[in-house]
């Protein structure tokens, strides 16, 4: 009986075993699909790492033009800097010669001015004073 008992078991178990692995869905070939996936990811990189490599090269040279650029405009501001600086002096050395020139200029017109009243101050005088020495 015992052995029997165990002969029903093991029938019963490859049954199960049986029907398990054929009613069970199978996965299509995915080690074989998984591995040709990698080799295939694998097999691209190379071309991706020249893209970044290139991609790279390319923000290079562009920061290199970017920075010769802001170094041309720097000296540019420099030197328009240096040459605002002349001007502002010239600007400057111009407006204090034209007060010159205007305090001359007025002094000037007030020394004629002063002149030509003695002077006609001077022919009144004497015509007053012959005009009184005559009466």
């Amino acid at each position: 009986m015992k052995q029997r008992m165990i002969r029903i078991v093991s029938i019963i178990f490859t049954a199960m075993l049986v029907i398990g692995f054929l009613g069970a869905p199978r996965a299509g070939a995915g080690y074989i699909d998984d591995f040709l996936k990698g080799v295939k990811v694998l097999s691209e990189l190379p071309n991706e790492v020249n893209e970044i490599k290139e991609n790279y090269q390319v923000t290079l040279d562009r920061l290199e033009e970017a920075q010769g650029t802001l170094e041309a405009y720097r000296q540019q501001n420099e030197e328009l800097m240096a040459s605002n600086k002349e001007l502002a002096a010239t600007v400057s050395a111009l407006t204090e010669a034209q007060e010159i020139r205007e305090a001359n200029a007025r002094k000037t017109r007030i020394m004629i001015i002063t002149g030509v009243a003695l002077l006609a101050g001077y022919f009144i005088l004497l015509r007053v004073i012959r005009f009184v020495l005559r009466k």
